[in-house]
């Protein structure tokens, strides 16, 4: 996605330095949205409001999303600390940071200590975060250059791999099952998230149910989308063979994987905390259009 969407005018300076890098940086992996919540633990939704400034991205995102882009991961973790540094500033509120033991005020006349205005304070709490960033973003450089040179090839091998995953007729899918010895594994830890796709949908009240399937692991999951924490992705297979997971938090979940030779072997089913309950029939041959994102909360920094 390249038609972004203006970022909030009252977003903090070092928040929105950070967001316009993740999104030149996935413009540059060449990755979707839905091809990013496959490889990452973060849902579509949640990468949609990282990179538009509504939320701010975990610390392991960023990294992620450096990896998948060959970017310089020393750099991306000094934008991400200003960042968090500068979004939990304004949450609270905008006041006057403490002042640093290690730098105190010397006014030419001390009545000006309680007469200096708050944008002061926030200034020199600003200048000393980017001297320490600086330092230690020069001794991350220092320390970390060998190790930087001989992992490149390897980092960008690894980018490519995932990029071209997501070009159909081409895609080459890393995997560590298949079939049975996929039954009860996380499809994202397995790599079985590279050729995914969606062959059964339904809807659920307002929970959209998804059968998902991977044709290099041949197995299936459930996955659910527009739920509330306490809803439940379930996949059923032959035999009353199943698995399930619950929505911990944010909208969206999926379950552990089933054998299945064919979609058609498997249904999705979702549990809702509200009684009600769904589930797709047999998957199909055709490849389907995934869900809508849901809508996104405010901004709120990482804890």
């Amino acid at each position: 996605m390249t038609d972004w969407k203006p970022l909030p005018d009252d977003l903090a300076s070092d928040v929105r330095q950070l967001v316009t890098e993740l999104r030149t940086l996935k413009i540059r992996s060449g990755v979707s949205l839905a091809a990013l919540a496959e490889r990452t633990p973060y849902s579509k939704s949640s990468w949609e409001r990282y990179l538009n400034g509504k939320t701010l991205p975990p610390r392991q995102a960023v990294t992620i999303l450096g990896k998948l882009s060959d970017a310089e991961p020393a750099r991306l973790e000094a934008l991400w600390e200003l960042a968090n540094a500068a979004a939990h500033d304004q949450q609270a509120g905008g006041g006057r940071p403490a002042q640093r033991a290690s730098q105190p005020a010397t006014p030419a006349d001390p009545t000006e200590v309680a007469s200096a205005p708050s944008d002061e304070g926030r200034r020199r709490r600003r200048d000393a975060r980017l001297l320490w960033t600086a330092a230690l973003l020069l001794a991350l450089l220092l320390v970390g250059t060998a190790v930087v040179l001989v992992n490149r090839d390897s980092s960008a091998g690894t980018a490519r791999a995932a990029i071209s995953a997501t070009e159909p007729g081409t895609r080459q899918v890393d995997v560590n099952c298949f079939a049975d010895s996929c039954a009860g594994k996380d499809p994202k830890e397995a790599g079985c998230g590279g050729d995914a796709w969606t062959a059964a949908l339904t809807k659920v009240q307002q929970v959209y149910v998804e059968l998902r399937y991977s044709d290099a692991c041949r197995a299936a999951w459930a996955r659910i989308s527009w739920g509330r924490p306490g809803d439940i992705a379930r996949i059923v297979g032959p035999r009353h063979s199943a698995h399930q997971n619950k929505v911990h938090y944010d909208t969206d979940t999926y379950s552990a994987m089933l054998a299945a030779p064919t979609p058609s072997a498997v249904n999705a089913c979702a549990v809702l905390t509200s009684g009600r309950h769904g589930c797709t029939g047999p998957g199909g041959d055709q490849r389907l259009t995934e869900p809508p994102n849901p809508p996104a909360p405010t901004l709120s920094p990482t804890g």
